[in-house]
């Protein structure tokens, strides 16, 4: 690590040794320097307050002057579309109405974040000639988020932080990074590394307690369904439930220390048995994951996740968390390492994203921070997310199986959770198991997927267009392609799993004319060294790929 003053700018090269940008730092005053470090395709530096008492900051001004007004992929809030636009456009940039104020019962309640029209939230993706580039922060614990505006020039944007930040000398800030690769999938192939190089060791003595899995979502909230829910978990090799908001009656108001549905439900006749769904769920060694509204959490979080300890359960997925600010920053770190104190596995709901946290608590199995399911993107978005918002770490973009609002193919959402990464995955999201035909095929392949992998691959892939992810387990991979826009025939060479032909079982979009909806899988055995799949306009496919042996 190197240590630079505050008056020095510099300049970031591609490999090939075509500048990519110079990079202007803010003007901090007496007692700051900057911290650099090199990794590789990327250089990192944070600023450290040095001397003693206490300092406010209100802001953070660093400047990246690309030269031209390149592509870029921005997104206002965490939750929003990645739609392409160029540098000097970002200004133009807004937040989707009434995003940020919510109706909760108790008056509006500001969920997410400030609003900042004009600007983009982190990692910001760029696209230059013969280079990608990501800028963003990282280890980001309990300071201000960083935010990207466009700068005074046209191939220029600049950082702001949400909020004033106070920090106590001699301190330290989170790092802010630039990293530079030739294409998507190289950046995607790199950027674990660097995020795993700026983030503080693990917290965590004892990690044997740290499972992924798959879960399954309670979609109704009642006693059978519930039990059908554990059920089918066991026979479709999954890990877990949840139950989700209502399980202590009203989410924003309710008291999770006293489980039961509102009031006005159970005068509907509806059943819901808390503690025998805990009992049934034991007994099916099912792990429970329990939703937390924050409201209660600002009241009472040490006395709610000691009970959940009491109650067996193994995780719990904080909702509606403040974002963005370094109060809130804090808070949701201290609401995790709460958590891991009790050895509770954590989601996070709403608009929070990761700056490499997992690292440093590896109890954060996922977080939300995307726009998923839940708001049905377009395939176009979700060829975006493995080259943008998933630089910054797992989401939980919650595929679905058979539901008529999505806007791709049934082939593009059975590859979702092997092109995306998250520690839990969220499966049949929307759905009840009395919904689903178990007896698909294609099934076979989710029911395949590990939780955990030994090796990743970003093997194609452009961004918007198309990706193709591969994980190895073993000596075995799980291949997940998908597409949008119109038609492809993807070539994949084998290569990446051994010499000489393979095992493949292969499942794709029975009709290649499909745009979207629940047409059928074509699933097929074949021995090859090579795929050529003609995947759907906004579709994809999901391999198994073996080594043939002799």
């Amino acid at each position: 690590m190197n240590t630079i003053t505050l008056l020095a700018a510099f300049a970031v090269f591609c490999p090939g040794g075509e500048k990519v940008c110079d990079v202007t730092p803010p003007s901090l005053g007496e007692g700051a320097v900057i911290e650099t470090t090199n990794l590789v395709g990327a250089v990192a530096w944070r600023i450290r307050f040095e001397g003693d008492g206490e300092r406010v900051v209100e802001n953070e001004e660093w400047t990246f002057d690309f030269g031209a007004d390149l592509r870029c992929w921005p997104v206002s809030h965490a939750q929003g579309e990645y739609v392409p636009k160029t540098l000097s456009t970002i200004a133009e940039m807004a937040p989707r109405p009434g995003f940020a104020p919510v109706a909760a019962g108790i008056g509006e309640m500001h969920n997410y974040a400030t609003s900042y029209p004009g600007t983009a939230e982190g990692p910001l993706v760029v696209e230059g000639a013969g280079f990608v580039a990501a800028i963003g922060d990282a280890g980001c614990l309990d300071y201000s988020r960083i935010r990207f505006a466009s700068g005074a020039g046209k191939g220029q944007v600049k950082t702001l932080l949400e909020g004033t930040s106070k920090v106590h000398a001699p301190y330290t800030t989170p790092w802010r990074y630039i990293h530079v690769a030739k294409d998507a999938a190289s950046l995607a192939n790199a950027q674990p590394g660097v995020m795993d190089a700026l983030n503080a060791p693990s917290r965590i003595a004892d990690t044997s307690w740290i499972r992924p899995g798959k879960v399954l979502r309670v979609a109704k909230l009642s006693t059978d369904c519930a039990k059908d829910a554990v059920d089918f978990v066991r026979r479709n090799g999954m890990q877990y439930i949840e139950l989700d908001c209502g399980w202590y009656g009203q989410e924003h108001t309710g008291d999770p220390l006293k489980p039961g549905l509102a009031p006005e439900r159970v005068a509907k006749g509806e059943k819901f048995d808390f503690f025998e769904i805990l009992r049934y769920a034991r007994e099916k060694d099912v792990g429970v994951i329990l939703y937390v509204n924050r409201e209660p959490l600002k009241k009472n979080r040490d006395a709610i996740l000691d009970r959940l300890v009491e109650w067996g359960v193994k995780g719990v997925k904080y909702g509606f968390v403040n974002v963005g600010s370094q109060e809130w920053r804090k808070w949701v770190t201290d609401a995790i390492a709460a958590a891991a104190e009790r050895r509770l596995l954590v989601d996070i709901h709403d608009e929070y994203r990761l700056t490499g946290i997992q690292k440093t608590y590896p109890n954060v199995m996922t977080v939300e921070g995307i726009r998923g399911n839940e708001e049905m993107p377009d395939a176009a978005h979700d060829c975006a997310l493995p080259f943008t918002r998933y630089l910054d770490g797992p989401g939980d973009y919650t595929p679905c199986w058979k539901n008529a609002r999505v806007k791709n193919t049934l082939a593009h959402q059975l590859a979702l959770p092997c092109v995306y990464t998250s520690g839990w995955q969220f499966l049949f999201w929307y759905s009840r198991p009395d919904q689903i035909d178990e007896s698909n095929p294609a099934l076979d392949f989710w029911r395949r997927l590990p939780v955990s992998f030994d090796e990743t691959r970003f093997l194609q892939g452009e961004i918007g267009k198309f990706a193709v992810v591969a994980r190895r387990k073993g000596n075995v991979w799980f291949v997940g392609a998908i597409n949008a826009g119109q038609a492809r025939t993807i070539v994949l060479p084998l290569g990446f799993a051994g010499n000489g032909t393979c095992k493949v079982w292969l499942c794709r979009d029975a009709d290649p004319a499909a745009v979207r909806g629940c047409a059928p899988v074509a699933d097929e055995t074949l021995e090859v060294d090579s795929l050529s799949v003609n995947c759907a306009a906004n579709g994809g496919f999901a391999a198994i790929v073996e080594p043939r042996t002799e």
